[in-house]
């Protein structure tokens, strides 16, 4: 809070925070959407058209009244659209809902809204649904007196209204499952957890579990317990106030050494360089933001062909040096942005067709089989060969 002379206000507390922002906009889907990253929670509500969407692998059907929550960790692609999609999206970052939390209960609930309801639920199941689409869209339309706190106010209504309902239809996973240890793990940080009570509750050997852990996630139970608490830290590392100290308390009372060498192992900087890097300074962040989205554009047409630094800084009419300080700002380089995104597309086709792994290769512009095998050895622990195999098992023991 700031003090002005014999009074408080909390309205410049959050003044520089990119959580604040929030864009609606209606649109019209008639083509089809490819494998899509983002970095912002996405409210769709489905006004008419009917399409299919991916999200995670998954398959659902959006029709009238489909109402979806897409959390950054959900890659969506939206094809087979047999009518055009009328929809009003609503787009803000996680930290909107954090920080207006006020409701409090059990310490794993947020985790579970956020990792294990499902993407998709159907809005017609309260009429309140469809009325806060449409009142905030006209809202940020009409621009009147007031205006972006009722936004605020029906979003932060709309995503608890989603929540309800999420949680409502939840599907409960066996705990006989594999991926119940991995979800266990990620959501509860600070929970005293050892794999001889993981593997047990399986009736797995520890080694064995220890397989099948880096088969579906590429991480060990220790990496994936470590893992954990460096992605639940960063998220409590939006909160300014809260001290490294009391962080690291609330994630399971490691040393803060300890701690500190862990984050670094999967950032590359300290918990307080993250917070100012990566969180704080909104300036840096911005920075050439629209440029950014013009390069991730222009790779995500182009990434099949054989492209370079110099190709985009023409397409563009950027200088090459500016595109290279740019993704430096965003901790990438050219060369890694691309490999990622052809990684993300030749991944995706792996695990949704049977496409031969070559035509795979050159489709998504690695240029042979090799240099495709190498990469994907790099990001998932595997050859591509071993990883479609590795789904084709899993789907089996699963049936």
């Amino acid at each position: 809070m700031k003090e002005q002379k014999d009074w408080f206000t909390g309205i410049d507390y959050y003044n520089n925070y990119k959580e604040k922002e929030i864009q609606i906009e209606k649109i019209e889907i008639k083509k089809a959407i490819d494998l899509h990253a983002h970095a912002q929670v996405e409210l769709w509500y489905v006004l008419e058209g009917k399409a299919k969407i991916d999200v995670n692998g998954n398959t659902y059907t959006l029709q009238k009244n489909s109402f979806l929550c897409l959390y950054a960790h959900h890659f969506y692609q939206v094809y087979e659209i047999e009518k055009p999609l009328q929809v009003i999206r609503i787009r803000f970052f996680i930290g909107l809902f954090m920080h207006m939390m006020w409701e409090k209960h059990e310490s794993v609930t947020h985790a579970q809204l956020v990792y294990e309801t499902k993407p998709m639920i159907d809005g017609g199941c309260d009429n309140r649904i469809e009325e806060l689409f449409t009142s905030v869209f006209y809202e940020q339309e009409r621009g009147k007196f007031g205006a972006h706190n009722l936004i605020v106010y029906r979003v932060l209504e709309l995503h608890t209204l989603y929540c309800r309902y999420a949680l409502e239809e939840m599907r409960k996973l066996d705990e006989k499952d594999v991926w119940y240890i991995i979800q266990q793990i990620l959501v509860s940080p600070a929970k005293s957890y050892t794999i001889h009570e993981a593997a047990s509750k399986l009736g797995y050997h520890p080694n064995y579990l220890n397989q099948k852990l880096k088969q579906l996630c590429g991480m060990t139970f220790l990496e994936l317990k470590q893992f954990a608490k460096v992605l639940n830290a960063c998220a409590l590392l939006h909160f300014e106030e809260l001290e490294i100290s009391y962080i690291i308390e609330q994630l399971g009372g490691c040393s803060q050494a300890s701690f500190y060498r862990i984050f670094e192992q999967y950032t590359g900087m300290s918990p307080s360089e993250y917070q100012k890097k990566k969180i704080l300074d909104c300036a840096k962040y911005y920075h050439g933001q629209d440029i950014f989205l013009k390069i991730f554009q222009y790779l995500s047409f182009h990434f099949p062909s054989n492209i370079t630094i110099q190709d985009c800084a023409k397409e563009l009419n950027i200088k090459v040096y500016a595109i290279e300080q740019l993704l430096k700002d965003y901790d990438l380089t050219f060369k890694g942005l691309l490999e990622e995104i052809r990684f993300l597309y030749a991944k995706a086709l792996i695990e949704t067709t049977q496409i031969p792994l070559t035509t795979i290769a050159m489709d998504c512009g690695f240029g042979s089989l090799s240099t495709f095998q190498r990469m994907f050895q790099k990001k998932r622990n595997c050859t591509p060969s071993e990883y479609r195999k590795q789904l084709k098992t899993f789907e089996n023991e699963n049936i």
